[in-house]
């Protein structure tokens, strides 16, 4: 792998062990090269498919930039159609793309990298700004506002520069080159001018003074500032965090609720995590960071807190983060479904950021564990094995009906709202600068996996070269090759689940009486060595000599956990775990719906094995004594287990779940179906036509079609070929709804409509549904099209408004929830 040392004096402010800001420094991933195992797996993946395809991917968001460059030259071009975030998901790949010329050269990459930073650089306005949509003078007012910076609790305008930010940095680490980091400072300095100071061209002349409504701008400031050492960016960063909720409060509800974007209080006054989860958590991100940059600590107290009342009430096991559906965020305290469960992969990644800033800060192992957890399991699930399909969602239970994936029941190519897919990747491609952190005379190990590295210590570098099979074992092998025999503090990190009755910190898991006795052990030099243990660090203080041997032991059985008993979904339930993983049953191993699965926790799980060949190999499975639901009765059965990160890669729409039915039990706990009980509660369905099949409970019947040209399954076909027809629900009584799902039909003379729309009626008026933000009527085949309101709404029917342009259409069912 190719190692950049580019303008190391000024990269050292941030990255080197040295510094005077920080305690303790991670060492940088460009740093550590990974030597095999399964991150080193995991990134040849990466560079070989994922990074490739997502520049592929990225073509739309190139070309919106090439019709604004043309544009501005006064070329003849089609207007690029109006978007709030597309530009932000690019950014997140050029980034991505930057961190993958770290590991290793690729002259194709570089070139789409220069020539996609040129439409960039064309496409700026000689004052720094950059928003596509007001530039060329055709925004959707009501994202967008009707100029700029008019509408920054929604317009994205801040969100897209932060990342953009992100990539010039990256960029710049990678080769040197100073093209889009120069596009960056220019932009961000615009941004000081116009928010802080008063620019004559925007808002009258007169400081905006609004932070934005979706975090990211914070965190890439504290960037910024890393790589150019000009503190205003530093400053930044504090006076956007120190506005929110004070300068500007918004008064509505769903979106527009003061908490939907942590705009309810001053960020020094929160106390718990509230709103939508990735924009929480970039936000608590920023605060840990810009406090060990400034060294002021303002955020302590708040950060604590919020992480506190996270970890032990609003954090599914899998590391998880915003369950609620409708607002991508957090519900109430211990509301954790499963079935139903949001978990959207960014708030995982960010989950990431977060804890690791907030270890950094407080050189406390218990933060590495929350990050070690969302890493292995929410995060990584939302990539597939071979890394070119991708979860925006990741619910912990799948009935083979319920389309949670934006409409999918399986793994999505892409994404309208892209966000996703470019985040994890970008995550995974930077994530051995997780692995090592250091003082002037101490050497963290903070995530464990084949890795050399050399760190620079006051007494001098220390080669450092780790062996593990981590996380499928606990074996930790570290030969230490100091530059002469010199005394330091190696600090390994003995994870709670590894040396606690709780498998993760926060009290929400423990495991059962399962659970064998097994202390982690230490050797130097094959003799076992005493430690103590400071913050979930076990120290060993000594003179090091080169090739010095440390050996880790870590218990490493499978175990089963429970959750606290106000998690209502998950009483009377069992999770599989062993080391850092979580594991799930999955319909493709067991052979029948694994809603029909039952674990005898009184038994300790059975033998762990590895899959042989295809997509899986490699990859351990565990055999977990239970029983199950068949046409004879209830018998006994081993069922297998995966880990959570490694489900749905061998087809789509089978049955899943995490928290597995308990035998004492029975088989009796049900799994949250909202949809169900709505359409229970439909009265009348019409118009009374239907081609398909004149029961018109057939689209309301939870049976979602094979495919749009299934003609053996019941659907609604429209009456006309031209302009508009309605469908109307009623029910019985006023309902509440989070999300409404249409599956289009193509078969026979049916084709895709034009668009369409929902309203619903509530006191006997009708009245348009507001969407979410990131959601638009889609119109797509084999796929459920799924909105989510922009607050959950309650009326008594709703109404389907469909324009055809040339002929009819069909409806093959429709799901509420």
């Amino acid at each position: 792998m190719r190692k950049l040392f580019v303008l190391w004096a000024i990269l050292c402010m941030s990255s080197s062990c040295h510094s005077d800001r920080q305690a303790v420094n991670p060492v940088p991933f460009d740093r550590v090269e990974l030597t095999g195992g399964f991150w080193e797996e995991r990134m040849r993946t990466e560079l070989d498919v994922t990074v490739p395809f997502s520049v592929e991917q990225s073509a739309p968001a190139v070309e919106r930039f090439r019709r604004c460059a043309d544009y501005l030259a006064g070329r003849s071009t089609e207007l690029p159609e109006p978007h709030r975030f597309i530009s932000s998901d690019l950014y997140k790949v050029m980034e991505g793309v930057a961190y993958s010329l770290m590991q290793e050269r690729n002259p194709e990459l570089e070139k789409f990298m220069d020539s996609t930073i040129n439409l960039i650089a064309a496409s700026q306005l000689p004052d720094g700004y950059l928003y596509i949509s007001h530039i060329c003078g055709n925004p959707n007012v009501d994202e967008m506002g009707d100029r700029p910076y008019s509408w920054v609790v929604h317009s994205h305008e801040l969100y897209n520069v932060g990342h953009l930010y992100e990539a010039a940095v990256a960029y710049y680490q990678a080769t040197g080159k100073r093209n889009l980091l120069d596009v960056a400072i220019k932009n961000a300095d615009h941004v000081n001018r116009v928010f802080f100071e008063g620019d004559p061209a925007y808002n009258g002349g007169k400081p905006v003074n609004q932070a934005p409504g979706h975090e990211e701008i914070e965190l890439a400031l504290c960037k910024l500032y890393r790589v150019t050492g000009n503190s205003k960016y530093l400053d930044m960063a504090k006076r956007f965090l120190d506005i929110r909720g004070v300068t500007y409060v918004p008064d509505g509800e769903g979106v527009m609720s003061p908490s939907y974007a942590q705009q309810h209080l001053p960020v020094r006054e929160q106390r718990k995590p509230v709103g939508h989860a990735v924009r929480a958590a970039y936000l608590y991100t920023a605060m840990a960071q810009v406090d060990a940059l400034t060294g002021r600590h303002d955020y302590e107290k708040a950060l604590k807190s919020i992480w506190n009342n996270l970890v032990s009430t609003r954090m599914h096991i899998t590391g998880g983060l915003g369950a609620t559906e409708g607002i991508e965020g957090f519900g109430p305290e211990y509301y954790l479904p499963n079935k139903i469960a949001y978990n959207e992969t960014c708030a995982a990644v960010a989950n990431v950021f977060f804890n690791y800033g907030m270890f950094l800060a407080e050189k406390d192992a218990q933060y590495l564990d929350i990050a070690e957890l969302s890493l292995f399991n929410n995060a990584l699930a939302g990539i597939s094995l071979g890394g070119n399909r991708f979860f925006y969602v990741n619910p912990l239970e799948a009935d083979g009906r319920r389309k949670f994936n934006h409409g999918t029941g399986g793994r999505a190519e892409w994404f309208n709202c892209a966000c996703c897919p470019p985040n994890i990747s970008r995550l995974i491609l930077q994530v051995a600068g997780y692995m090592y952190a250091c003082s002037d005379d101490e050497i963290y190990l903070t995530l464990y996996g084949d890795s050399r590295t050399t760190i620079p210590l006051k007494g001098g570098d220390v080669g450092v070269e780790e062996t593990s099979d981590y996380p499928f074992g606990g074996n930790v092998k570290v030969v230490l090759r100091p530059e002469t025999p010199s005394c330091f503090k190696l600090k390994m990190r003995i994870p709670t689940w590894a040396g606690s009755s709780e498998f993760v910190p926060g009290g929400l898991y423990r495991y059962t009486d399962s659970r064998k006795d097994g202390a982690p052990e230490i050797r130097v030099n094959g003799e076992p060595v005493d430690y103590r243990m400071d913050r979930g660090f076990a120290v060993v203080d000594r003179k090091w000599t080169s090739g010095d041997e440390v050996e880790l032991i870590l218990p490493f059985e499978a175990a089963y956990v429970t959750c606290d008993s106000r998690v209502e979904d998950d009483r009377g339930a069992v999770a599989v775990v062993r080391g850092p993983l979580v594991y799930c049953a999955e319909e493709v191993d067991n052979g029948c719906r694994v809603q029909n699965l039952a674990v005898n926790r009184h038994e300790a799980p059975g033998a762990v094995s590895k899959f042989r060949g295809g997509i899986m190999d490699g990859i351990p499975f565990i055999s977990v004594p239970g029983r199950r639901v068949a046409t004879s009765g209830v018998e006994d059965t081993d069922i297998v287990m995966v880990p959570y990160y490694a489900w749905c890669n061998r087809g789509d729409d089978e049955t899943m779940m995490v928290w597995m039915h308990d035998a004492d039990c029975g088989l009796s706990r049900q799994s949250e179906n909202s949809s169900d009980a709505l359409s229970a509660s439909i009265r009348t369905i019409g118009p009374d036509y239907n081609v398909g099949n004149p029961d018109m409970e057939c689209i309301v019947d939870g049976a979602i079609p094979a495919s749009s040209t299934d003609a053996a399954s019941g659907f609604w076909v429209s009456s006309r070929s031209q302009g508009e027809e309605s469908l109307v629900l009623t029910f019985d009584t006023e309902v509440s709804l989070s999300s409404i799902g249409i599956y289009w039909m193509t078969c026979g003379d049916c084709r895709l409509p034009a668009k369409w729309r929902m309203e619903y009626r509530k006191d006997g008026s009708w009245k348009p549904l507001a969407l979410y933000v990131t959601d638009s009527y889609g119109v797509e085949p084999d796929k459920l099209n799924v909105v989510h309101p922009a607050a959950v709404f309650s009326c008594d029917a709703i109404r389907l408004q469909v324009e055809s342009d040339g002929g009819k259409f069909g409806v093959g069912e429709i799901i509420l929830e």
